[in-house]
């Protein structure tokens, strides 16, 4: 229970802290997406890869096309997903991602704009990009202080508060979420209450 709420208090923390830092990077973000008429690509590896898939669901899911591509693959052919100026959210810890910082050149002969949401705002991720997403934490969570919890947490956190800043952007409306989940009990609630 010690260890649990240890956790738990930590990943509240980061949250709490990182609601101080939004500033007008978020809201650069958020209008880059905004304004671009294609798919949002969304790029990491490892935890904050697992966390740039769920991401992608939530934009898509919410009005904003979005499609995950890990960054060790794209070198290798996953490239050709892209349309020019397709922006980009690039998510690490570190900000030092070998596979993200090879890909992001890369990206930019796209003309597609970067957004690195990192852990370290002082990175070579966050050096090469055009808009820069504070996602610090002061711990990680886990017995050790090594496991990505705190920070994956605070990753997704932000990655969602940019899909509900567009939301909101949008007037997007349970109707038309229901167009896009209209399957398990979620779709089936919103069919009934239609």
């Amino acid at each position: 229970m010690q260890a649990a709420r240890h956790l738990m208090l930590c990943e509240a923390e980061a949250l709490n802290s990182a609601v101080q830092r939004l500033d007008k990077n978020f809201e650069d973000a958020v209008e880059i997406i905004l304004k671009h008429k294609g798919k949002l690509m969304i790029c990491g590896v490892g935890k904050s890869g697992l966390v740039g898939q769920k991401l992608a669901a939530t934009f898509s899911s919410t009005g904003t096309p979005a499609v995950f591509m890990h960054a060790a693959e794209a070198v290798h052919g996953d490239l050709g997903i892209y349309e020019p100026g397709d922006p980009t959210i690039l998510i690490s810890k570190s900000g030092a991602t070998l596979e993200c910082m090879r890909v992001m050149p890369v990206l930019k002969k796209f003309n597609s704009k970067l957004i690195v949401i990192v852990g370290n705002v002082d990175s070579p991720m966050a050096r090469l990009a055009d808009v820069v997403i504070d996602a610090s934490v002061a711990c990680e969570g886990d017995p050790l202080g090594l496991v990505p919890t705190s920070s994956s947490t605070l990753a997704l956190a932000m990655g969602d508060a940019i899909a509900c800043a567009l939301m909101s952007a949008r007037g997007f409306k349970k109707e038309d979420f229901a167009i896009r989940h209209p399957a398990g009990q979620l779709g089936k609630n919103l069919r009934r209450n239609a």
